[in-house]
């Protein structure tokens, strides 16, 4: 039987996952194409102090079933650690002292009627990487938390807290982000495990993109690494002066990509994604949280009307141990695309600026590293993901990436096996 050639277009999460799972079959030969020179997307890890410190997604809930299945083939079961069971801390008014999820006043009758009413459309069997896109009406989180405490305006504490802890992780304000995408999260860190469940890989989630890409190319896959493809035709991918011809093409790029343009021209590609930065800064001393020092994280009610603004805060002396001492990573949004032309010197100003504003006492803040993620956390809309869900498998075009479900490492690896299988499965019958 010749071989079936499969291009990948993305070396995500997603793509990786996707090349991954078509190299173990000896009849498929795999190419894999990224824009930058390294690998993973939305999961780095960089050295800080001698210690690999991860900037994006790192960690990893007992829920991710597919993800942990995969380690498990790659044999890295024994990097995962369980994440250090410390106090995180809340910050929902501004110019208040910050609090743990116990100290907070949320109201108990309200409470009630969030989880009564919200029983039958939240714990049904929900699929991070394929949610219901209809059980919610298109309604916003924040639509539907206002319509179950019956207010025409905001909902209070709990609204502000799910936003607060929303936007803390990077994902997009409530006030946009759709209930039907972000449910499949709530019932599985409920039912199954929230963050003090959670591993993360000690030495950096690199080692998982590492691993998944080491198996590719002993198996007879190709990557190729600062290869941006500019342009598609039928199924051939164009790539400057270089074109590639396949029987079938994998998309697991970010929606911002112009091709999605050239494949769906009938689909308005609705679907934004958040800016950030993401630093880690020594302080001048030992910051102090709640009155104490192995505090884990604090979250940052989001204040619209500000530019930037710090919303979460990572200790990693209490994740990576003693010789990260007085380090701290940073999420700092960004609300306009003016960080382009500020340069390096401005963005350490934001940042020491910020910092400085937070933690008073500490005046002296040194970066040590900074990410700029100007594709950050995906933000989709049901009528957009229905139409790619449609496109499947037409024209032997293939879609996989975490704006189809809950945005997590599970529903990027997730959409990539599954556009695996699906590929195999068409390609080989």
């Amino acid at each position: 039987m010749k071989k079936k050639k499969v291009s990948v277009v993305g070396g995500g999460l997603a793509g990786l996952a996707t090349a991954y799972a078509l190299s173990k079959n000896t009849n498929v030969e795999v190419d894999l194409f990224e824009t930058q020179a390294f690998l993973g997307g939305r999961i780095q890890s960089r050295m800080i102090r001698g210690q690999s410190i991860d900037f994006g997604g790192f960690l990893i809930y007992p829920w991710y079933t597919q993800c942990l299945s995969l380690i498990r083939e790659l044999g890295l079961s024994d990097e995962l650690a369980k994440t250090p069971l410390k106090d995180i801390y809340y910050s929902l008014r501004a110019g208040e002292a910050p609090l743990t999820m116990g100290e907070l006043p949320f109201s108990t009758l309200e409470g009630l009627k969030i989880w009564s009413k919200a029983f039958f459309k939240l714990f049904p069997e929900a699929d991070v990487a394929q949610p219901d896109l209809d059980r919610f009406g298109q309604k916003t989180i924040s639509d539907y938390l206002r319509e179950t405490l019956g207010t025409a305006g905001h909902a209070g504490l709990y609204e502000t807290y799910f936003d607060t802890v929303s936007q803390g992780y990077c994902y997009g304000p409530i006030t946009t982000t759709k209930a039907a995408f972000m449910a499949p999260i709530v019932r599985q860190t409920t039912l199954h495990g929230d963050i003090r469940s959670t591993s993360f890989f000690s030495r950096g989630t690199a080692l998982l993109v590492d691993r998944l890409s080491d198996a590719i190319i002993a198996k007879g896959g190709r990557i190729h690494l600062n290869s941006p493809v500019t342009g598609v035709k039928g199924l051939t991918l164009h790539m400057g002066k270089r074109d590639q011809k396949s029987d079938v093409i994998v998309f697991a790029q970010n929606v911002t990509h112009d091709l999605f343009r050239q494949i769906l021209p009938e689909v308005k590609p609705d679907c934004w994604y958040t800016h950030f930065l993401t630093a880690v800064i020594e302080l001048g001393a030992t910051p102090v949280v709640g009155g104490v020092e192995d505090w884990a994280a604090i979250f940052y009610a989001p204040e619209d009307v500000r530019r930037e603004q710090v919303l979460s805060v990572i200790n990693l002396s209490v994740l990576y141990g003693p010789s990260l001492e007085r380090c701290i990573m940073a999420n700092v949004v960004l609300r306009d695309d003016l960080l382009g032309a500020m340069g390096d010197p401005g963005i350490k100003k934001i940042l020491t600026d910020e910092l400085s504003r937070l933690f008073p006492p500490l005046k002296k803040a040194k970066v040590l590293d900074c990410v700029h993620w100007d594709v950050a956390m995906p933000v989709a809309q049901e009528d957009f993901v229905k139409a790619i869900r449609k496109r499947q498998g037409k024209d032997d075009y293939y879609f996989a990436g975490d704006y189809l479900g809950a945005p997590s490492i599970e529903t990027a690896i997730s959409t990539g096996l599954s556009a695996a299988k699906h590929v195999l499965s068409s390609i080989l019958d």
